[in-house]
C-alpha cells in the first residue's frame, strides 16, 4: 500500500449457539417426520443435511398435529407404522396440496401413493432409477440394495424406479 491505512473492529465474547445436532435441522418448509419406534426414520435429516439442503426441520410423529402439518410445503416421511388418525391427517394434508415423500411407506398410505400392494416383497435385489424428472442425477444403470422391498402396482402414479431380480432382469414393480 502506497500509504497507511488503519481501521478498527469489535469482537465479542459472547459464544455463537451450537449448530443443532445433525438428526435435526434449523427450520425452513420442509418436515421429516420419524418415530422413536425406528431410529432410522430420522436418517433422512442426515441425508438432506449432507446433500447440502438445510433448510428443513425434523420432530417425532407424536409431535405432528394438522396445525403444525400446514407450515410445510413438504414432508419426508421414515419408515415406521402409522396409526389410523395419523393417517387421516397426512392424507388431509396431502388433498390440500402438501408434498409427501414417504419412505417404505406404511401400506395405509398406497391409495394416497397411487400404488396398490401387492402384499409380497423382494430381498437384497437390484433397482434402477429412472434418469429422468426426480431421478435426475441418480446412477443410470441397476444398484444392489440389501434390505427387503415391498411390491406394488401402479394405479394412479409414475414409475421412478423398477425392482430387478438380478442386474439386467427387470420386474413388473
Amino acid at each position: 500500500m502506497v500509504t497507511d491505512y488503519t481501521w478498527a473492529f469489535t469482537t465479542s465474547t459472547a459464544p455463537l449457539p451450537p449448530p443443532p445436532p445433525p438428526t435435526e435441522g434449523p427450520g425452513g418448509p420442509i418436515l421429516v417426520i420419524s418415530a422413536a419406534s425406528n431410529p432410522f426414520s430420522r436418517y433422512y435429516a442426515e441425508i438432506l443435511r449432507a446433500e447440502g439442503l438445510n433448510e428443513f426441520y425434523a420432530m417425532d410423529i407424536s409431535q405432528v398435529n394438522a396445525t403444525i402439518l400446514n407450515n410445510y410445503e413438504v414432508i419426508v416421511l421414515g419408515e415406521f407404522p402409522l396409526s389410523a388418525s395419523d393417517v387421516s391427517m397426512l392424507t388431509t394434508w396431502v388433498n390440500a396440496g402438501g408434498t409427501l415423500i414417504a419412505m417404505r411407506p406404511d401400506v395405509q398410505l398406497a391409495s394416497l401413493l397411487g400404488i396398490t400392494p401387492t402384499g409380497s416383497s423382494m430381498m437384497d435385489k437390484y433397482l434402477l432409477v429412472s434418469n429422468t424428472g426426480a431421478g435426475t442425477g441418480i446412477v443410470n444403470q441397476t444398484i444392489q440394495y440389501h434390505s427387503s422391498a415391498d411390491l406394488y402396482n401402479l394405479s394412479s402414479a409414475s414409475v421412478l424406479a423398477t425392482l430387478y431380480n438380478d442386474k439386467t432382469t427387470a420386474t413388473n414393480y
